[in-house]
C-alpha cells in the first residue's frame, strides 16, 4: 500500500450475491470521497484511478481480498501524494476478468 496517499479501507463481513461497484459519495467531492464495492467470494482485486486520457493516477487497492463489502476513502491525491486538479476522473475495479468503471468529479 502506498503511504503517500491517504487511503483507508474498511471491510464488512457480509457475503454479497454479486460483484458491484457503487457510485462514489459524495460526488462531486473536494477533500475526500468514499468508493464502495462488493465481492461475493475471495478474489484478487485492483481499484485504480485514471484521468480521462487513460493515464493511471493512483492504485488504491491491489491484492487478494476476502468476500464482503468494502468502503475505500480516497483523498483526491495521486500516487506521489500530489493534490489533483479539479476535473472528471475514472475509477476502475478489476476482479479477475471482470472490470467495472465509473466516473467521479473532483472540485477544488
Amino acid at each position: 500500500r502506498n503511504t503517500d496517499t491517504a487511503v483507508r479501507e474498511y471491510h464488512q463481513d457480509t457475503t454479497p450475491n454479486t460483484y458491484a461497484l457503487a457510485q462514489n459519495f459524495p460526488n462531486p467531492f473536494n477533500a475526500g470521497t468514499i468508493i464502495r464495492f462488493d465481492l461475493p467470494q475471495n478474489e484478487n482485486v485492483q481499484l485504480t484511478i485514471y484521468n480521462l486520457v487513460g493515464q493511471k493516477i493512483a492504485t488504491l487497492i491491489q491484492g487478494v481480498r476476502q468476500a464482503g463489502s468494502y468502503a475505500v476513502n480516497w483523498d483526491g491525491k495521486d500516487e506521489r501524494g500530489m493534490t489533483l486538479a479539479s476535473g472528471i476522473y475514472l475509477y476502475e475495479l478489476r476482479v479477475g476478468q471482470k472490470i467495472q468503471t465509473r466516473k467521479l468529479t473532483l472540485l477544488r
